[in-house]
């Protein structure tokens, strides 16, 4: 759909879901996807000026998602082989999978953060390594033995669903992207992922923002074996970096299209600042980040009814919450360098 001229939302659906139900989801805004336990759909934006034309995002590497990309480009009278810049707001497959698929046949440059760059090959081209560092990080931080294998591969399963391909240009925040006659400031947003990118066009007053902000859910923000530093407060920081941009339209890569950031803004420091204080409680006398994770109570159920790499997620935001309660002095961290010791937290 045509949000402004040159500027088209698109749909690529999940790969459990058709293009139909992708659709349909999209089409009824009440029915959003928080009340089912996975995203139906990513919702990837066409920027055409003249001759020239960009993709941001794509969505996973499947036959039906192709499709799906080629038949909403087509009712703007566009083919994927006349793209010529692949943005890319992040690496997590629904973002990037076709990547390299479209790249390939349309000769595109392919644009990413430099630290999104990074993790390419440890996650999607060798990815074993990674695999067994997890599962003895998962277990230091209480994750039971028998559960951690499952839970340390993650999305491995979908490894075929993502044509990995290393970026033409490295950005690292700040640059000015030009489609025709539209000009994208990139704007650096680690949390979601350590190279998340959002790009505001300030001429249109308009923010294309990944999965920084959408318009209901709020966003993984996790602490794994391959994250540096503390991601809930890169990301809360990140928040402050577009709060104050004039902004009159939100394209989110999830859910739907808004108009009000500053408010959505306010929703999502409030929804974290509740969940710091769950946290801090369910610590009780003393934790592991996987007791922690297993007394919240998520959106959708609870940590024992989650699949392997639901609760991966759950463990890695369980984390991300302690480490930021941590750094703003309301809990303590038991760490000890002895073989088979486990991660413990306490409130201060």
């Amino acid at each position: 759909m045509q949000i402004i001229e040159g500027v088209y939302q698109l749909v690529t659906p999940f790969p459990k879901f058709s293009y139909a139900e992708a659709k349909e989801y999209r089409r009824d805004l009440g029915r959003t996807p928080r009340w089912i336990k996975s995203l139906p759909y990513v919702l990837p934006y066409l920027v055409r000026s003249g001759s020239d034309m960009a993709l941001v995002d794509n969505g996973w590497n499947t036959d039906t998602a192709y499709n799906a990309l080629s038949e909403g480009m087509a009712e703007h009278g566009a083919h994927p082989r006349e793209i010529r810049q692949l943005i890319v707001t992040h690496v997590h497959p629904d973002h990037f999978g076709l990547t390299g698929r479209l790249a390939d046949e349309s000769g595109a440059r392919v644009l990413m953060h430099e630290k999104e760059a990074e993790v390419i090959q440890s996650r999607y081209m060798q990815p074993q390594p990674l695999v067994n560092q997890m599962e003895g990080w998962m277990e230091r931080h209480g994750v039971p033995r028998l559960t951690a294998p499952e839970m340390a591969r993650g999305s491995m399963g979908m490894l075929d669903k993502v044509a990995a391909r290393q970026p033409d240009v490295s950005l690292g925040g700040g640059e000015r992207l030009k489609v025709g006659d539209f000009e994208f400031e990139v704007i650096w947003t680690p949390g979601h992922a350590p190279g998340h990118i959002c790009l505001y066009e300030p001429n249109r007053k308009l923010l294309m923002s990944g999965d920084h902000i959408l318009p209901t859910i709020t966003p993984n923000v996790s602490r794994h074996a391959q994250t540096a530093g503390n991601p809930l407060s890169d990301y809360m920081k990140s928040l402050e970096k577009v709060a104050d941009l004039d902004v009159e339209i939100l394209l989110p890569a999830h859910e739907f299209d808004t108009r009000d950031l500053k408010g959505r803004i306010a929703e999502i420091r409030r929804h974290h600042d509740e969940r710091l204080e769950e946290m801090e409680r369910c610590i009780g006398d003393g934790a592991t980040a996987w007791e922690v994770a297993s007394r919240v109570k998520w959106t959708t159920g609870m940590l024992a009814d989650f699949e392997p790499f639901m609760q991966r997620a759950a463990v890695g935001e369980t984390l991300a919450h302690l480490e930021y309660l941590h750094e703003l002095g309301r809990i303590a961290v038991h760490d000890s360098s002895e073989e088979g010791a486990v991660v413990t937290w306490t409130r201060s």
